[in-house]
């Protein structure tokens, strides 16, 4: 007793107490970060797990890959005639050019797949287009626009440089030339899904042209921003019936080497899903840029009559009905005829 309360006059008792709890807390955070570098960790072996599952699946080598991404950029920009006259500060885009062992029927699409990351940088600028609000007055430009900005304000969506409703975007775009300023104008274009059908009957060649087919997403899900960070890691490619060849992009020669390898993997795997007849259709897989520079990256000697040709997937089934009708022939008798 005598002790404690000396102690307590000269306050030594006190900074007992602080340097306990000062080391409780530095504990507690050093648990913190323990918990979350194992995290970190943890993640990072499951992505590196991932890739290995999918080199074995697809028979295709990330680290020859990443030679690959590492001479096309090395090539590209020491190019005298390309660099400075092509590029917008020595970037360029980077693209995989898929062949098909045969090519697919039906009618064309666009299949939109993910990547790993974006092609986006954070300086890029990002079109949204919207539907107008039911019980706004088209002439009443200024309110549509409020109310969008708002729903995006309050979910911390910060990356919409510029919000168009369709109604502009259908009226004040109309022309061919108009519309090649636009495509211009943001390097991604959102489209809310509710108007996504109408949006693309009206971008145009231009905007198949330069890759920029506006994203659907969802505005009114929760969680808005995670939402369009997704849609802004897809890639688009246009899958048509008139050849064996197709071209996506899946980077730029801002990206890191690695994040690029990464992002031709995510295609790899998106492909098996969305390209028709699968990733066992797929003849060639070519890395290039500008001006016929490739580097193959995965090929295959697979006999086409192997295969059965492939539809493209939007191709919806014609739904044929039989059909009931009385029979003339036979008092109260009817008829039902049915396809063969």
């Amino acid at each position: 007793m005598l002790r404690s309360a000396l102690l307590a006059k000269l306050g030594v008792h006190s900074d007992l107490k602080k340097s306990k709890m000062s080391k409780s807390s530095a504990s507690g955070v050093a648990k913190k970060i323990t918990e979350t570098s194992r995290k970190v960790k943890s993640k990072k072996a499951s992505f590196e797990e991932e890739i290995q599952a999918l080199e074995t699946k697809y028979r295709m080598n990330a680290q020859l890959t990443q030679k690959a991404v590492e001479g096309i950029i090395t090539l590209t920009s020491a190019n005298p005639k390309l660099k400075n006259k092509l590029f917008d500060n020595e970037q360029f885009p980077l693209f995989i050019q898929i062949n098909s062992i045969k090519v697919p029927k039906g009618n064309s699409r666009i299949a939109r797949i993910p990547l790993k990351h974006s092609l986006l940088t954070p300086d890029s600028e990002v079109c949204l287009i919207v539907p107008d609000v039911k019980g706004v007055p088209n002439k009443d430009h200024e309110e549509h626009l409020e109310h969008y900005k708002k729903l995006l304000s309050s979910k911390s969506v910060t990356c919409i440089k510029k919000v168009m409703t369709f109604h502009e975007f259908r009226t004040e775009y109309g022309t061919f030339e108009l519309k090649s300023r636009l495509v211009e104008l943001y390097d991604a274009f959102l489209v809310d899904g509710k108007i996504s059908g109408k949006t693309v009957k009206n971008c145009g060649k231009i905007f198949y042209q330069k890759r920029k087919i506006p994203t659907a997403v969802k505005l009114h899900v929760t969680k808005l921003k995670e939402h369009i960070e997704q849609a802004l890691k897809k890639t688009s490619l246009y899958l048509h019936t008139k050849g064996d060849s197709f071209m996506v992009q899946i980077g730029h020669s801002k990206m890191v080497e690695k994040e690029i390898v990464e992002n031709i993997f995510y295609l790899v795997k998106g492909l098996d899903k969305e390209f028709p007849g699968g990733f066992i259709n797929i003849r060639n897989l070519n890395l290039c840029s500008f001006r016929g520079i490739t580097f193959p990256i995965y090929t295959t000697l697979k006999n086409k009559n192997h295969l059965t040709i492939p539809k493209n997937m939007n191709e919806s089934p014609t739904v044929i009905k039989e059909e009931t009708d009385e029979l003339s022939t036979r008092i109260n008798s009817g008829v039902i005829v049915k396809a063969t």
